[in-house]
């Protein structure tokens, strides 16, 4: 192991170690296509060696953990957790490794990663469900752009190199009896996302969303949506010893990546 990777994988603080991997451990090779990692969590993975998400966690054992850790906060013995935009499952595999009795439906349209995600959700057998779709406003097919060095950042494009299977995302919803917790992260359409379920979050009523939104969203029109049903908005803040929940009240707050609403 290279001294940065070390560092990163034995890094003591609450943030940090993945920026110690993207800046000073570029160059480690290892390898392209499908890998077994093990993570910090206990379980394993297959990952892609190739693709951002992938090196992450075969080089410290986990990724993005602190926001991971920011919904597992906001979890109880039984939940049943909705995942839109799953990847390969290590959200997932860490709310169904941790939550007692959990649950989890998980909804992924990349060809290739979905696989992996299968793969990566069969050891918890019936507790989970997927669904290799795209979620947004209409059913039908979307277009959809891979970005092969980070899977994570593809999105829906209409310019995008494959077709992918798509579901309204409110019809989704309206099958599940329950849903306590979920997590949006779906490159830029979370916005279309939040409207199309708008009217299954008045009947349901999760107790906490975690999404991603690099705009103003978080105060402006998913805000007013999510303040509608009784939630209030926390920016995630990332610092090195720890991390803290920021309330959005203005555009000006929405300076951070991923956002938490939790229904008061």
């Amino acid at each position: 192991m290279t001294p940065a990777v070390l560092a990163a994988r034995y890094w003591p603080f609450a943030n940090g170690s993945g920026r110690i991997i993207d800046r000073f451990a570029r160059g480690v090779d290892l390898g392209h296509g499908e890998r077994l990692a093990q993570t910090s969590d206990g379980f394993a993975l297959r990952v892609r060696a190739d693709d951002l998400i992938g090196r992450h966690i075969l080089l410290t054992g986990r990724f993005d953990r602190s926001v991971v850790q920011v919904l597992l906060d906001r979890a109880r013995p039984g939940d049943v957790l909705l995942d839109i935009g799953a990847n390969i499952g290590y959200v997932a595999a860490c709310f169904l490794s941790r939550v007692p009795g959990s649950r989890a439906v998980c909804v992924e349209p990349q060809p290739e990663i979905v696989d992996l995600l299968a793969a990566n959700m069969a050891p918890f057998g019936d507790r989970v469900v997927l669904h290799r779709v795209a979620l947004s406003d209409a059913a039908g097919e979307v277009r959809f752009r891979i970005d092969q060095a980070n899977r994570g950042a593809s999105r829906i494009d209409a310019d995008g190199e494959v077709v992918v299977p798509a579901m309204h995302a409110g019809e989704l919803l309206a099958g599940l009896p329950r849903l306590d917790l979920i997590k949006i992260d779906v490159e830029g359409h979370e916005e279309t996302v939040f409207h199309a379920i708008d009217a299954q979050l008045a009947r349901l009523a999760p107790r906490a969303i975690l999404f991603e939104d690099q705009g103003a969203g978080a105060a402006e029109a998913i805000g007013t949506l999510l303040h509608r049903h009784r939630y209030t908005i926390f920016g995630i803040d990332k610092r090195l010893l720890r991390t803290r929940l920021v309330p959005i009240v203005s555009r000006a707050d929405c300076r951070y990546n991923d956002y938490l609403a939790v229904r008061t």
